[in-house]
């Protein structure tokens, strides 16, 4: 448990100010939400993200890097809450695969009577650009009184399991949608120049 927290404290500063390669980042407006399940409320809580724009000579391109502060259960313990960040990283060779997932949501909420989904029914993943060895997993899910999300998975890939999962309405997978044109186009804002 204690090597997970480190990895994800690892995992965390990288998305922060550092020296990796020629690293810059920017901070960059979204009103993108995500959400977590409270064992207390028995309902998801609404965690509004942040936006960093970031390159590194590493990686090719920028990459988008969202994150919402949680405390959410890790792998191995479900009952245990610890503080979190929710990451969704999103390099501009991943936007169509986010995308994709994102149809997947709107076909099935476009359906007469949508399917509901008491578990998670896998729509794409793809490996991280960002953090090789980070598999990012998006599904279709009906939370409390079906309200229906697109979840999201963060798994380090040698572990072949959800280290944590997340939601995103269909409010903020339309924002998300919007972001990623925005991105596309190179006219996401940047608000400050960080790093």
């Amino acid at each position: 448990m204690k090597v997970i927290l480190v990895i994800i404290a690892m995992a965390s500063l990288l998305s922060g100010c550092g020296s990796i390669g020629a690293y810059t980042e920017s901070h960059a407006d979204t009103q993108v939400n995500f959400f977590e399940y409270s064992v207390n409320t028995d309902n998801y809580i609404n965690k509004h993200t942040s936006l960093k724009i970031a390159e590194t000579g590493l990686v090719s391109g920028s990459t988008l890097l969202y994150t919402a502060n949680g405390s959410g259960s890790l792998l191995f313990d479900g009952h245990q809450q610890y503080n979190v960040i929710y990451p969704l990283w999103i390099n501009e060779s991943e936007v169509d695969d986010v995308e994709f997932a994102i149809e997947k949501y709107r076909y099935w909420q476009k359906q007469v009577n949508p399917e509901q989904y008491s578990s998670i029914k896998p729509v794409n993943e793809y490996v991280s650009q960002w953090m090789n060895g980070i598999t990012f997993k998006f599904g279709l899910f009906n939370g409390k009184q079906g309200k229906p999300f697109m979840s999201v998975c963060y798994e380090f890939s040698k572990a072949d399991s959800c280290t944590f999962t997340y939601m995103i309405d269909g409010e903020s997978i339309e924002l998300l949608s919007d972001d990623l044109d925005r991105f596309k186009q190179n006219l996401i804002e940047e608000s400050e120049s960080a790093g």
